[in-house]
């Protein structure tokens, strides 16, 4: 049994070094969660991140203390936990999609919204945002973000 989570959080980076900052943050994640068998997927737009990550649940723990420790996060919101019998993403140890600003309204709206009915349907277009990417990538025959090494 796998644990899935998707999380979404306002970003702290700033202008000029937000880029090689991104760049840091997934050389990292796709050593440490091929390392920990974590796959998933991240949409950074400038001002956000929403990522889903499915492994094991020691490993998912593990990931979300360091992420809610990092200072380029703030307001680290859970929106979904829940448990996977396999991956999604199998392919992924961290599929990326860099300068996703058009979905920044999308992400944006989950950290606003406080009622669960209006976070369960903004929940579902996140992870929908992620499949579509990710299917996207796959038909292209090249990644648009970075995969697994495996």
């Amino acid at each position: 049994m796998y644990q899935s989570l998707i999380y979404v959080s306002r970003s702290r980076l700033r202008m000029p070094t937000q880029a090689d900052e991104i760049d840091r943050i997934v050389a990292c994640s796709v050593e440490r969660n091929t390392a920990l068998q974590v796959r998933g997927a991240l949409i950074f737009t400038e001002r956000h991140f929403a990522q889903l990550l499915e492994g094991p649940p020691f490993a998912i723990a593990e990931l979300m203390d360091s992420i809610r420790r990092d200072g380029r996060h703030e307001a680290v919101t859970v929106i979904e936990e829940r448990p996977i019998d396999g991956y999604r993403f199998p392919e992924w140890s961290l599929a990326y999609w860099g300068d996703a600003s058009y979905m920044d309204q999308h992400v944006a709206r989950v950290l606003d919204k406080v009622d669960a009915l209006n976070r369960t349907q903004q929940t579902a277009t996140i992870y929908e945002l992620l499949q579509r990417l990710a299917q996207a990538s796959q038909d292209r025959d090249g990644p648009i973000g970075r995969p697994s090494p495996n």
